[in-house]
């Protein structure tokens, strides 16, 4: 790995966590509320000014395909940006950090299925744990034990499977014969669930908890590190090879993410959580070797 992409490799990684922390400030925001989407309209509002900045330097046309693919994106993508947000309002940044990343199963099955890329033994062995993985995390000591709890556990698990349908649409793109337009791509991806946001609040009633500047700071923050690392993560994945990107980023983001919330949040680390930790870190290497 040269430096260039090691640098870029961490400096995903990084803003991906710091992105996780400060959608965590947005709890206050109910679901169902005018400024919970109000906030998410901020993000993608943001990030469609700096890809449509990205864009007036590598402009490569704009397709017919490329545009049903990102409008295809964006939805996945909204979905995957509104579901992790109400999990991370109810559940601990790095736990959410590591069932979240599981999303790269999803473009790593349909690999194998639709593109008759193998899965070596050791990919199935973590695709198998995993599972354990996911069900551990979801157990809720104070409801009875082997009770999931859906306060963060089911719009987690929305959004990882919405998140790695991601992947399978950039595939699908970065497979295409437009695939020079993938920054024009994550483009409309972004101005869709801007509109779409932008016209859900409009439609709601105002909650009791008001916007303030902070807020809007920390979306403001949040939508340039999200399409920063959109971009990062596009490059990235046709430099690096797969056994070196996804464990790399993936596992940097959690510990990240982990050290942050403990850092800023002051979350405890119980042993359920060192557990989820270690064995989501073995699913990931194992998947990829």
């Amino acid at each position: 790995m040269d430096i260039i992409s090691a640098l870029l490799l961490l400096v995903s990684a990084s803003l991906a966590s710091v992105r996780n922390v400060l959608m965590k400030s947005f709890a206050p925001f109910l679901f169902r509320r005018r400024e919970f989407f109000l906030i998410q309209a901020a993000v993608f509002g943001v990030g469609s000014a700096a890809l449509f900045v990205v864009n007036l330097f590598s402009f490569s046309g704009l397709s017919a395909l490329t545009v049903l693919l990102g409008l295809t994106y964006g939805v996945l993508l909204m979905c995957a940006q509104w579901f992790y947000t109400i999990a991370l309002s109810n559940g601990k940044t790095g736990i959410c950090a590591t069932i979240y990343s599981f999303g790269f199963l999803l473009p790593t099955l349909s690999g194998a299925v639709f593109w008759q890329e193998k899965i070596t033994f050791w990919g199935f062995l973590g695709i198998l744990i995993a599972v354990p993985v996911m069900l551990i995390s979801g157990i809720n000591k104070k409801k009875g034990r082997g009770r999931v709890s859906n306060s963060y556990f089911l719009p987690l698990l929305i959004a990882l499977i919405c998140s790695g349908s991601l992947g399978v649409v950039q595939k699908i793109q970065q497979g295409s014969e437009y695939k020079a337009q993938a920054n024009s791509f994550i483009l409309v991806a972004f101005v869709f669930c801007f509109t779409v946001s932008l016209l859900v609040s409009l439609l709601l009633k105002r909650g009791s908890t008001k916007i303030r500047g902070k807020n809007l700071t920390s979306a403001s923050l949040v939508g340039v590190f999200f399409a920063s690392c959109n971009l990062i993560n596009t490059y990235l994945a046709g430099k690096l090879a797969s056994a070196v990107f996804f464990p790399a980023l993936n596992i940097g983001g959690i510990l990240f993410s982990l050290l942050l919330g403990f850092i800023i949040y002051r979350e405890k680390i119980t042993k359920k959580d060192v557990l989820v930790l270690l064995l989501a870190e073995a699913s990931i290497i194992l998947v990829n070797l």
